[in-house]
């Protein structure tokens, strides 16, 4: 984000989207490098994810080129993560818009950080998202146009101005996640997730099966 940036914000409307589903005992496992995945420790070394998800991220690996694997930057977030990362971009977003409205501001950081105080949270919380790249099979990430969870006018799914080669990348992430039902979030290359909120409103789905858990 840049100040002569035009402010570019995605706003989710929950409204008709109401959650269903037992999750008293959910079924939680580790994302495992054994399974061919490489797990970046940037922004955290909790790597739990719903068994359901992971094991629709395993039948994506399929979907990959030759040398080409996932790798995993975050997966479960607690409450505390998510408040964390709440308070830093509102504090990015201030600095680099100062003359935005109150409206603006939070319309920025519900595009970028899922509001952790409205009961709702992200799929990060609910266990059922993952931000991941794309990586050959030693470990290097391939050109992607921007970092994992850097905010940029290249940060969008669809955007101009990306290289040859870092369209490419994505269109084949894009292909192997949602070829097995995951949904990206338009707003984040690399946010995908399957059962949450933002899945059902994203897929035109007035229910979710997943909310925020407290692991």
């Amino acid at each position: 984000m840049t100040v002569s940036t035009p402010i570019q914000t995605e706003i989710m409307d929950f409204d008709s989207v109401k959650l269903v589903g037992n999750d008293s005992n959910p079924e939680i496992t580790l994302i495992s490098p054994d399974d061919g995945f490489f797990l970046n420790d940037k922004f955290t070394s909790d790597f739990r994810i719903r068994q359901s998800i992971y094991d629709m991220m395993k039948q994506a690996q399929k979907n990959l080129p030759e040398n080409y694997t996932f790798m995993i930057y975050e997966a479960y977030r607690p409450l505390s993560r998510q408040i964390e990362l709440w308070k830093i971009v509102a504090k990015k977003a201030e600095e680099e818009y100062p003359q935005a409205t109150e409206k603006e501001i939070r319309d920025i950081l519900e595009t970028y950080v899922a509001d952790p105080y409205n009961g709702i949270g992200s799929g990060h919380q609910a266990c059922c998202a993952i931000d991941v790249s794309l990586c050959d099979t030693k470990g290097k990430e391939y050109e992607m146009g921007t970092s994992c969870q850097e905010f940029t006018p290249l940060t969008r799914t669809h955007v101009d101005g990306l290289s040859p080669e870092a369209q490419k990348n994505r269109t084949i992430l894009l292909e192997a996640l949602e070829g097995v039902g995951l949904i990206n979030y338009p707003a984040e290359w690399w946010h995908f997730s399957y059962g949450d909120h933002y899945w059902a409103h994203l897929v035109g789905k007035t229910e979710a099966f997943f909310g925020p858990l407290d692991l």
